[in-house]
């Protein structure tokens, strides 16, 4: 399990990230611990024996993912919801 501080360097750290960047960096870091098991392993194991998601988890997903949307596109999109978005609070 993570602890706070670490919640919120990987906030920090996705800044940025959309939605659906988000969703694929907690489904790759979900892979994490089956990774590191073999094959053998995996098939063998009970769902209940399986090693927990950790922080070093979501670091090494976060190396090899990037905001998918840049930030001059994010600034269109912005604009573009203060026109035309909804006004409801």
């Amino acid at each position: 399990s993570l602890d706070d501080g670490q919640i919120t360097k990987i906030s920090h750290d996705t800044h940025g990230f959309s939605g659906a960047d988000l969703h694929s960096l907690c489904s790759d870091a979900a892979m994490g611990p089956m990774r590191e098991l073999s094959p053998e392993e995996v098939e063998t194991m009970h769902k209940d024996a399986m090693p927990p998601i950790s922080y070093r988890h979501f670091r090494t997903s976060l190396r090899n993912m990037n905001p998918s949307v840049a930030q001059s596109d994010l600034a269109v999109y912005l604009q573009w919801n203060d026109t035309y978005g909804n006004k409801a609070s």
